[in-house]
């Protein structure tokens, strides 16, 4: 062992480890190894039979070979005898990229009992002493303990940090309350009459300047919609909802360049959904828009898809594009409030779409379609576990 952070030295503390359980991993090492890819495979059959841990690894057999030789690298750090501060961010960057793809909690605890119970059989089957192999037996379990805490934490901060975003977007609602009213009325008499200067007008030229001016009092219109709806935080009023008939009017309200082409693919026989229509709208309208802007902003043609399908008694929509993706800080702060990659953005719809989504029950998640030195567009999926649950007619 080495130098370690205050929060690992808390952790060996707390379950007893010390040099001599590091010094026992290091001779179980030669034992296990053979096992790791035994131990592997386990890992990831568990993961295919459950639907819901199945469903966040969507990079296909590229990322399945990338995790395969992280999961490996990972169990010889287990084995390694070097427990200090690299270890601890190592491990802590794992934790916080299954908190990125949404892995639920309980999923990543099932999963670390697998990895318990594949170094104990491999011990076992090294037919060491009795004494020695309590021992060892011992040690594994401690560090495998500490694995599982360094991991809980970085569910935690992500907790704290998602808490520390509701008390911000809470803030922002209160100065957006009044500011989006009082700007509502101005902005209402200047779409009424700009309605009447393009009756009265038919030059070319200011035709062309009072088109702007209304599109620049769309985007307007849309910045005051998303403080209002920020600001009025309520519940989802549910309804048994057509999810086709959801994602035309939804379609019907995003601007669309004529580079832009939108495909949309609703399972057949999918049921009608039990969610907030308002909401549920927006956050397609969100997502979409955001889709469309990208590509036109690449100077390019494109596609957004729009795809709605179930899962057992789970609503999954899906909306990605093949602009040119998410770049590496926007993946980070996807969802942090006033952040923003636009110039005429205000960084509050994708926080608007989480807390929605969230309020539902469900989850939301963004990221590249491809590789991330060659994002391939981005992807966002929504799961709404139970919306489905009970059944009406079908969309």
């Amino acid at each position: 062992m080495a130098a370690t952070s205050d929060m690992l030295r808390e952790l060996f503390d707390y379950v007893g480890f010390d040099e001599e359980d590091a010094k026992w991993l290091v001779r179980m090492g030669p034992a296990v190894r053979p096992a790791f890819p035994h131990i592997v495979d386990e890992f990831y059959r568990t993961i295919d039979d459950n639907a819901g841990a199945r469903a966040v690894f969507t990079g296909g057999p590229a990322q399945r070979a990338r995790l395969h030789a992280s999961m490996h690298a990972w169990l010889e750090g287990v084995v390694s005898g070097i427990y200090d501060d690299s270890y601890f961010e190592q491990r802590a960057r794992i934790g916080r990229m299954h908190v990125r793809i949404d892995l639920d909690q309980r999923y990543m605890m099932a999963a670390m009992n697998v990895i318990r119970r594949g170094l104990h059989d491999a011990l076992r089957a090294a037919q060491w002493p009795a004494d020695e192999a309590i021992r060892g037996h011992d040690a594994l379990d401690k560090i495998c303990d500490i694995e599982l805490a360094v991991m809980l934490e970085t569910y935690r901060e992500s907790y704290m940090e998602k808490q520390r975003a509701n008390e911000r977007l809470a803030t922002i609602g209160q100065l957006a309350a009044s500011i989006g009213h009082e700007l509502r009325n101005p902005l209402a008499v200047m779409e009424t009459s700009l309605h009447l200067a393009e009756r009265r007008n038919a030059d070319d030229k200011a035709a062309r300047h009072l088109h702007r001016i209304r599109e620049q009092l769309a985007i307007s219109g849309a910045i005051i919609s998303d403080l209002l709806e920020m600001a009025r935080d309520r519940a989802p009023d549910r309804r048994a909802v057509d999810v086709r008939a959801l994602v035309d009017e939804a379609l019907g309200a995003v601007p669309r360049p004529d580079q832009v082409r939108v495909e949309v693919s609703i399972e057949e026989g999918l049921p009608r959904a039990s969610v907030d229509p308002t909401q549920l709208r927006q956050v397609v309208v969100n997502l979409v828009l955001n889709a469309t802007q990208a590509i036109a902003a690449a100077k390019r043609e494109g596609v957004v898809k729009v795809e709605a399908r179930r899962t057992g008694d789970e609503l999954e929509l899906v909306i990605e594009d093949d602009g040119p993706g998410l770049s590496t800080e926007a993946v980070r702060r996807l969802f942090e409030p006033l952040f923003t990659t636009r110039a005429t953005g205000v960084g509050l719809g994708l926080p608007l779409c989480r807390r929605i989504i969230e309020k539902h029950g469900g989850t939301i998640r963004g990221y590249n379609r491809g590789q991330p030195d060659a994002p391939e567009g981005a992807r966002f999926e929504i799961r709404l576990p139970g919306a489905l649950a009970a059944a009406g007619s079908p969309s």
